[in-house]
């Protein structure tokens, strides 16, 4: 009788994307005895790690990646980079011909949900941001061979959305605008790091100077809900008392984001239409709206924000694969089996591929439960949490724990189904292998060690001298 390390080593597994929860899957299946191949559409299979959080955040980013870096070298896992799943190879194919007894979907969330507008498309990408694009040319700008899209940031920004990211996004507006303002009519000169850790109000009033004098007008950050409503902090149960705790903190943090970054906040209100005048973009159109219970309710209150500048920040979801069943936005599951897609005895998905969510920290399953299991015990620290790396960096050690319990949770069912598939055979296995051969050879790629190395970005903090 096959021990389950023999059984392992006859599978090949399919990995979709190799940042947090991937790579997890990827080193526990790796451990096993399972061949993984990790394909990923990025150069670095970090994600949102690298794209996605703004670069501030370097401690983290750093802690994280190493883990990630840690988990994908090993001998019974290939990387392949650079490959997109439906573009460069055919789900369908993959799935039923190239041999991989399982395929497992951990794709991030990278499509924009769209504004539900009629003619403000027609301004993307000058008048019109979504977060993420936005958020990659931040981190990115610096770069001497950065070829991307360059935004022009103007005053009376609006971002539209309520969550970190969004606040993230009204950050990033407003210090631009102040470290171009402080260049241009102080002659003084401050880096994103100094300015997001001190805050602009504390920058301003060092040298003795103000929004108005170097020409800067504050953005709004307009959300449909309240400041309690805010995805901010989550409860660990539905007890009255830690809901009404969570609710404070998220009004509390969101006071202190406009105090330390001289923006305007704007709740309870939804956009109702942009205004175009003369074939230009002007602005846009807001209804209010009242709280009935845990209902939202239009007014008959509107109001307009004069800007020339929008970044919607309404949410992500994960890029649509042809081939796979969808209920909207979401993968459509397989009722019996939570982690099985659709329609297939052989491909499953976890983390954002479920849950459909774009945030760092919610990146697992059901999104709310990681979140919840991280802070639960810490509402009242959630000011430093949030604005300390190295209070971040501490926490994150929570996350992970967390997070490799329920991806073994995950896996455990998963596996369950992966040793029921016919055995690769050796012809197959040949063909698989010259198949991945050949992405990496046609990428000029020989060791993932060497690659990470290669393809790693120039950091800002190394540009500027600074250390983290």
């Amino acid at each position: 009788m096959q021990t389950e390390q023999n059984q392992a080593n006859n599978h090949y597994i399919a990995i979709i994307g190799g940042s947090v929860s991937g790579s997890e899957a990827a080193s526990m299946l790796a451990e096993k005895g399972y061949k993984v191949v990790v394909f990923d559409q990025n150069e670095l299979p970090y994600g949102k790690l690298e794209d996605g959080l703004p670069m501030w955040h370097a401690s983290l980013r750093d802690r994280q990646e190493e883990m990630i870096d840690e988990k994908l070298d090993h001998p019974n896992i290939t990387y392949l980079p650079l490959v997109q799943i439906g573009k460069d190879v055919n789900f369908s194919e993959l799935a039923n011909e190239w041999g991989f007894s399982a395929v497992i979907l951990a794709n991030g969330a990278w499509d924009d949900r769209k504004l539900n507008l009629k003619q403000i498309h027609q301004f993307e990408g000058e008048n019109l941001v979504y977060q993420n694009p936005f958020l990659y040319w931040f981190n990115h700008k610096h770069e001497p061979d950065y070829k991307g899209k360059r935004y022009k940031i103007q005053n009376r920004a609006v971002v539209l959305g309520g969550g970190l990211a969004s606040i993230d996004v009204m950050k990033i507006i407003m210090m631009e605008l102040v470290i171009e303002g402080l260049e241009k009519h102080k002659d003084i000169e401050v880096d994103v790091f100094t300015l997001e850790k001190k805050g602009i109000k504390e920058i301003l009033e060092l040298h003795n100077t103000t929004l108005e004098e170097i020409g800067v007008e504050p953005g709004y950050l307009v959300y449909r809900r309240s400041a309690e409503d805010m995805p901010l902090a989550q409860p660990s149960d539905d007890t009255p008392e830690k809901i009404a705790k969570a609710r404070e903190t998220s009004k509390n943090l969101i006071e202190k984001y406009v105090d330390k970054f001289l923006f305007h906040f704007v709740p309870q209100a939804v956009v109702e239409d942009d205004i175009i005048e003369n074939g230009k973009f002007e602005g846009l159109k807001f209804r209010k709206m009242s709280i009935e219970g845990k209902n939202l309710v239009a007014t008959n209150e509107t109001f307009e924000i004069r800007t020339h500048f929008v970044v919607s920040s309404i949410g992500s979801t994960p890029k649509k694969i042809e081939g796979l069943p969808y209920d909207g936005e979401k993968l459509k599951m397989n009722p019996n089996n939570e982690f099985n897609v659709d329609g297939f005895d052989n491909v499953f998905a976890i983390g954002n591929a479920i849950t459909g969510k774009g945030n760092i920290m919610s990146s697992k399953k059901h999104g709310k439960e990681m979140t919840a299991r991280i802070i639960s015990e810490h509402l009242d620290e959630l000011n430093d949490i949030y604005t300390n790396d190295d209070k971040m960096v501490e926490k994150l050690s929570i996350y992970n724990t967390a997070l490799k319990e329920l991806m073994a949770e995950e896996l455990a069912s998963i596996e369950n189904s992966i040793l029921k598939q016919r055995i690769i055979s050796t012809n197959e296995e040949v063909c698989l292998i010259d198949k991945t051969s050949k992405f990496n050879k046609d990428h000029q790629f020989s060791s993932y060690k060497r690659w990470i190395a290669e393809h790693k970005p120039l950091r800002l903090e190394n540009l500027l001298g600074l250390s983290h």
